[in-house]
Formats: C-alpha cells, structure tokens, sequence
C-alpha cells in the first residue's frame, strides 16, 4: 500500500444557507507533498528507464457546484508560466467575485422599488 494522501488544504463549504435549495458547495484540497520524494513507474525495474525517477504535481482539486451542475478547475505547479497562470486564475476568480457581489447588492433597491410599484398598483 503506497503512502495516504496528506492534506495542506481540505475543506468543504456549503454555499446556501439553511432552508435554501441543497447540494451548492465549494471543495478546495490541495496534496501536502513535503513528505513524499520522486516517484518512479510503477513496477518498473528498467535501470536504463528514461522516465524513473520523476516529479509528479500535488492532487489539487478546486470543485464549485450548485443544484445539478458543477465545474472542477485545474492549476499547475509544473512550471514559472503554469504557476503564474494558476495564481492569475485565482486572482481573476475572486476579483469576479466581488464584482458580481458588488452588482448584486445593487440591484436590491430596483427589485424592492419594482415590488413596491407592483403592490400599489394590486391595492
């Protein structure tokens, strides 16, 4: 049995809130590789093998769903340019994020004054 994947970062989020449709999540994990070292093919036993030894990137998985639809994301280590595009990635994400808050929040005042004229108009 090989080693037991380690976790530097686990962890799962609900992402309604109680009483709201279920199934919405985000899971972020990330391998903690620091005590793993090269690795080699499996059952491979050709000293002149071209691949043994060999680096291998940590298990990353960043999963978001909600109801029945769900996107996994991939980044990379491997490399300065798939480093920096997998922080850029990040980075965009989260600056989206608050984008989408920010225009979310201001469109509670057209809905209410729209909910408002409608009820007027029932009374």
């Amino acid at each position: 049995m090989g080693l037991p994947y380690r976790a530097r970062v686990n962890e799962r989020w609900f992402l309604n809130l109680p009483g709201f449709h279920g199934g919405a999540y985000v899971m972020a994990y990330v391998e903690d590789t620091r005590e793993r070292g090269l690795q080699h093919c499996g059952g491979c036993e050709d000293e002149n093998c071209r691949e043994c030894p060999y680096n291998f990137e940590p298990r990353m998985i960043l999963e978001i769903a909600d109801c029945n639809r769900w996107i996994g994301l991939e980044f990379d280590v491997d490399s300065e340019t798939g480093r920096a595009n997998s922080l850029h990635k990040l980075d965009t994400l989260l600056a989206a994020l608050r984008v989408f808050r920010e225009g979310l929040v201001a469109e509670f005042e057209p809905y209410d004054q729209r909910e408002r004229e409608l009820a007027q108009q029932r009374d």
